[in-house]
């Protein structure tokens, strides 16, 4: 059925938001006055023959949602379903983008497309995502908006959590109780330590920390999910009464399991996260998670080469996340995807993050974490932030659309050039079954997919992307930022004479600066200390 918002430079539809779904009215509202030129109101009570109406339903879980035309006798409504006010975000953009054709590229650059006339044809569209809590790890997905845009949660606030992890300090601080309860903490080598874990088989130290929850938790009623874990040591308690559950379960985590059931069972309206790290890895024997309790496991050794479910080197991590499956509905994943040693570098990983994102969904995954850069910038950062964001909405989304998609939206005429440079860099890290770590560098790469002959033709690539934009300021800039990995490869392996090496490291630093890169390695080395460093080691 055809609903038609405007024709012939007149309105054809009123909207009608409820208390819930309001701000999502206001959205929509903007979108179509930017898309049709004409002006929409919610605030008339005048009633068109086509109608947008909220209506309220918990069948689509916390944030799916529906949304479908219906012909009433005298008029034709476009409805949208959904729990609570940002499932109607999520839908009001869904649409947006499916129906209308808009696309949100980065917090500053998005396609509106301009239809005096606009109508959609629609039926009816329902969608639940498998995973429920989606946080991609990158600057752009700060901008809460953006990251609405794409159905995600607002990162590095972890929007929605009390607590994101490393609790128990929070729950029962030693400053606070250590002078006069060192029982409450762990025995290590015959000594209480004020460092170390909390005593998690002592009844008081657990009625403390379930208080101390709830005190917490009154404070921010609003968020569901609340990490109930481990600091980030390795002093869990060794008492002979933690010892003893620990020994009956094989792993330390039998304590902290049983513990953190305790706190689920007394918050059952409330999502209980608990880490599986460090002392803590190794899955408990018997005790299993109750129902409102997600194991966060990570996957920080896996080859990011192959899909994890097939690559004989990431077995551990594969088989980890399978046990936790195997004995909980609720898994929650601390993934990674980028190569942290060296944000700019090349790192040819994008294939690999459909199949995973596949794996981790038949494992149970409800709640992902994907840790990208933490700074501004870094290789592919829009791109692989894009993609990583439709795929924890839909894991069997057809990525390679999204791909092209962002690459001709983007990057314009220079699309076809950076296809190409996509295409040729992931065949040779496939050719060569190279292996991608988290915390490699370009030295690994120098007989795969980046030998002189392939970084040769790279070079030639990005240089016809950037003749294809030049006259665009914007886009120009666009292109340059996405060939610094080149630029930094280049740099790093010493191709070239130190003439091109000296243009190349000018090139890097005066793009770097454009586009506000701050960082080359996670915490440690700045754009201008990398810069110093190739510039000291120029033979001129």
């Amino acid at each position: 059925m055809d609903f038609h918002f405007s024709k012939e430079n007149q309105v054809l539809c009123s909207i009608h938001p409820t208390d819930t779904s309001y701000r999502s009215a206001t959205i929509l509202t903007h979108y179509l006055e930017k898309i049709t030129k004409l002006n929409f109101s919610l605030e008339s009570n005048e009633k068109l023959l086509n109608q947008v109406i909220f209506k309220t339903s918990n069948q689509y879980g916390h944030n799916g949602f529906a949304y479908y035309t219906a012909q009433s006798t005298d008029h034709t409504e476009l409805i949208f379903e959904s729990e609570n006010e940002q499932a109607f975000v999520y839908a009001v953009y869904d649409l947006l983008e499916r129906l209308v054709g808009c696309r949100y590229f980065t917090p500053d650059v998005d396609f509106i497309p301009a239809y005096p006339n606009l109508s959609i044809a629609l039926d009816h569209y329902s969608y639940v995502p498998p995973i429920e809590y989606r946080e991609i790890y990158y600057k752009a997905f700060e901008n809460k908006a953006f990251a609405e845009k794409h159905k995600a949660a607002q990162s590095k606030v972890h929007e929605g959590w009390g607590f994101w992890c490393h609790s128990f300090q929070d729950l029962l601080p030693s400053s606070k109780y250590f002078n006069e309860h060192p029982e409450y903490f762990a025995l290590l080598n015959g000594e209480r330590h004020p460092q170390g874990e909390p005593c998690l088989s002592n009844p008081e130290v657990q009625k403390i920390m379930i208080e101390n929850l709830k005190k917490f938790m009154d404070e921010k009623p609003e968020c569901r999910y609340w990490s109930v874990s481990q600091n980030d040591d390795n002093n869990y308690c060794q008492c002979e009464h933690c010892k003893k559950i620990d020994d009956y379960d094989e792993s330390p985590m039998g304590s902290v399991l049983n513990f953190v059931n305790h706190v689920a069972d007394t918050y059952p309206d409330k999502v209980i996260s608990t880490l599986s790290y460090w002392y803590t890895r190794k899955p408990p024997k018997h005790t299993r998670p109750t129902k409102n309790v997600h194991i966060m496991t990570c996957n920080i050794e896996a080859n990011r080469g192959l899909p994890i479910a097939i690559d004989p080197t990431s077995k551990e991590s594969k088989e980890e996340l399978e046990f936790w499956a195997s004995i909980s509905q609720n898994v929650s994943l601390w993934d990674y995807n980028i190569q942290f040693r060296n944000l700019v570098s090349p790192f040819p990983n994008l294939r690999t993050l459909a199949p995973n994102m596949q794996f981790f969904v038949k494992n149970n995954v409800k709640l992902l974490f994907s840790q990208c850069n933490r700074e501004i910038g870094g290789e592919w950062s829009d791109l692989r932030g894009y993609l990583l964001a439709k795929l924890a909405w839909d894991p069997y989304c057809d990525v390679n659309a999204h791909l092209e998609d962002f690459c001709k939206g983007y990057y314009q005429e220079g699309a076809p050039f950076i296809l190409e440079y996509i295409k040729t860099i992931h065949d040779a890290q496939e050719k060569h079954n190279h292996r991608l770590d988290i915390f490699g560098n370009p030295e690994d790469a120098k007989k795969t997919f980046l030998t002189k002959k392939l970084f040769k033709y790279y070079v030639e690539l990005f240089d016809k992307a950037k003749a294809s934009v030049a006259y665009d300021e914007d886009l120009l800039l666009r292109v340059q930022v996405a060939a610094l990995p080149i630029d930094y490869a280049g740099i790093y392996l010493k191709y070239g004479t130190p003439k091109q090496q000296l243009e190349r490291i000018a090139r890097f630093a005066k793009v770097a600066r454009k586009c506000q890169l701050h960082m080359v390695e996670e915490w440690k080395i700045t754009v201008d200390q990398f810069v110093t460093d190739a510039l000291s080691q120029l033979d001129l």
